[in-house]
């Protein structure tokens, strides 16, 4: 059998230490990494140009390189919750900048929640983290109606769904999203530890209860470089004729 490329072994010896690396970790410079296998500082760039293109580092301006978290991936058509989802895969989760508080609906949210403009809604904003890392600004909009004492109450857990189904008995079932790519603000990119300008995924979503009725809208600015989205689809010629129905959208507003 022929051996590996110098590039493809110097690449398969860094993949097995940074899988005994922390996220974040930064790996040896350039320089040092030559000295170490003893290849031409050519060799080294490529099996770390390889590495990098399939994420599993990133280059930080004036830093280097460092190990970089894997992205998290979220199906596009069933509803579920943040917390779960990220719970089954055995992965932690906190929030930070947790903000609740009551609002007049105004038009917009009064709109999708079919409720009136000066009617009360409840506004809970929080930074959601995997495994300490931000991942997405999260701001949910609830009809005040259906979640009473709310704001004087406060969260009781990190799992707002969780609450909604105990406290409340609401359980939340379809929903509709739409899903569109734009740059960082200077706010969003600090908050989510990122560069001004940099790529994320806006998600807004309005979600219903098992009635039918509209109780909840999220608007969630999620990380480029850590989130995606995965779709099952199904064509052929006749489903190409029909009408293209509404995307239900993936509820990941807990």
């Amino acid at each position: 059998m022929a051996r590996l490329p110098l590039y493809r072994q110097v690449r398969e010896k860094l993949l097995a230490r940074i899988a005994q690396m922390r996220v974040g970790e930064m790996i040896p410079t350039e320089p040092e990494l030559e000295q170490e296998f003893g290849v031409s500082r050519a060799t080294v760039r490529r099996a770390v140009e390889t590495l990098v293109s399939d994420g599993y580092l990133e280059k930080r301006q004036g830093r280097g390189t460092q190990v970089r978290a894997r992205s998290e991936t979220q199906d596009v058509g069933r509803v579920y919750s943040w917390t779960d989802e990220m719970r089954q895969r055995g992965v932690p989760t906190s929030s930070s900048h947790v903000v609740l508080r009551r609002e007049k609906a105004g038009r917009r949210i009064a709109s999708e929640l079919g409720i009136k403009r000066d009617d009360s809604v409840v506004v809970i904003s929080r930074v959601r983290h995997v495994s300490d890392a931000p991942i997405a600004i999260m701001v949910n909009f609830l009809d005040e109606r259906a979640v009473p004492g709310l704001v004087e109450r406060g969260l009781q857990g990190d799992s707002l769904y969780d609450e909604l189904a105990a406290t409340y008995g609401l359980e939340l079932v379809s929903g509709e999203e739409t899903i569109r790519a734009r740059e960082a603000t200077a706010v969003e990119a600090a908050l989510l530890d990122i560069e001004e300008g940099a790529s994320v995924l806006n998600v807004r979503r309005r979600t219903l209860d098992s009635h039918d009725v509209p109780v909840e809208v999220v608007d969630m600015v999620a990380r480029g470089d850590r989130y995606q989205y995965h779709a099952q689809l199904t064509g052929g010629r006749n489903r190409l004729a029909q009408p293209a129905p509404r995307r239900q959208g993936s509820s990941r507003g807990d």
